[in-house]
């Protein structure tokens, strides 16, 4: 009777050491219906941010001839840009993780994308750090291949989508080096969404800017810039991410940072939210820290921003906006994070 005991508590605790995977990636994992939905969590639905360090895999397998396509009802995942290094979705095409990447995709970005053929996987992992609200996927079958590029994105020969800032810059961005072909013929004509004027009126990438490279010849390329404010000072596109230095961790002191936003022709307006992490140094004097969101020429400004609360969302009219973050020598805080979203 002694050892039965001590084997029913044995397997108790076993038990209750393995988390359900109804509690983290969901209860099913393979799709065979003409159409569904697919949450990157079963508390999507209660609004739950998904968890950490999650390793999550759904296929999908359409009838034979067919494609199966993704479209994002919503999306919101840690991270932005092409690298996606904290949490993403990457697309497999086929029926297991071990063929062809289609991509990672993080942010709050997600165009319709199809696979080539009846198989796709899909693979959401998350870091240990910091969780979002998550992802809910509609997916069916089609007969045709869908790559949709956001705008202001290049499209590669291998269907990857990258900035089309990336476009002609030096580095092999795509993966097949469709990004730097036919350069001679590329030019940078006035307001272009993603390029700089330099001082001496030639016009170069904006990627080229405080990268430490004289690119413009004169040096106006890199002047005001400040190595601690990262390297997202130019967002370009319909939506995207903009965080303090270090963020969720302490910035910096004596940091002066504008990170500049250019949505695409014929928006009408950005629209501002800000992670609800919100951390910057409060104080009475004017001599702390603080971050403001304004149009490119200094006007309609909201804030300064500061305390332990994050601001309401806002918009700011125009497709040009200016997001500048100063911290004083003083205390620090983790600072912020903040989701920008073209209008119109």
């Amino acid at each position: 009777m002694f050892w039965s005991c001590i084997f029913l508590l044995l397997v108790a605790v076993a038990t209750a050491s393995i988390v359900p995977r109804s509690h983290q990636c969901g209860n099913q994992s393979f799709f065979t219906a003409e159409n569904g939905i697919i949450r990157s969590h079963a508390g999507y639905d209660v609004g739950h941010d998904y968890g950490k360090n999650w390793d999550c895999v759904w296929t999908i397998e359409a009838p034979e001839g067919k494609f199966v396509e993704l479209v994002a009802n919503t999306f919101h995942l840690e991270g932005s840009g092409v690298s996606c290094s904290y949490d993403y979705l990457e697309l497999f095409d086929g029926d297991s993780t071990n063929d062809n990447s289609i991509g990672k995709f993080c942010g709050s970005a997600f165009a319709p994308i199809s696979s080539t053929q009846q198989f796709l996987t899909l693979n959401f992992v998350t870091d240990g750090s910091h969780t979002f609200r998550g992802f809910e996927l509609f997916y069916n079958f089609t007969d045709h291949v869908i790559r949709t590029c956001l705008s202001g994105q290049f499209t590669c020969s291998n269907t990857i989508c990258v900035p089309g800032s990336y476009r002609c810059d030096g580095a092999d961005d795509c993966g097949d080096d469709s990004d730097e072909k036919n350069c001679q013929s590329v030019t940078f004509p006035t307001q272009e969404i993603g390029t700089f004027q330099c001082a001496n009126g030639k016009y170069i990438s904006g990627r080229w800017q405080c990268d430490g490279d004289n690119d413009c010849g004169d040096g106006s390329d890199e002047i005001g810039c400040d190595p601690a404010c990262g390297q997202n000072i130019f967002n370009t596109g319909i939506t995207g991410n903009i965080s303090s230095p270090n963020f969720p961790y302490t910035y910096p002191a004596n940091v002066n940072c504008t990170y500049h936003v250019t949505a695409p022709k014929g928006t009408q307006g950005i629209l501002f939210t800000f992670d609800n992490r919100f951390d910057i140094e409060d104080c009475r004097y004017q001599l702390c820290d603080f971050v403001t969101v304004s149009n490119a020429h200094g006007t309609n400004i909201h804030g300064p921003f500061r305390g332990q609360t994050a601001p309401s969302p806002f918009e700011i009219l125009g497709r040009v906006a200016d997001v500048r973050f100063k911290s004083d020598s003083g205390t620090d805080g983790r600072g912020f994070m903040l989701t920008w979203s073209a209008i119109g």
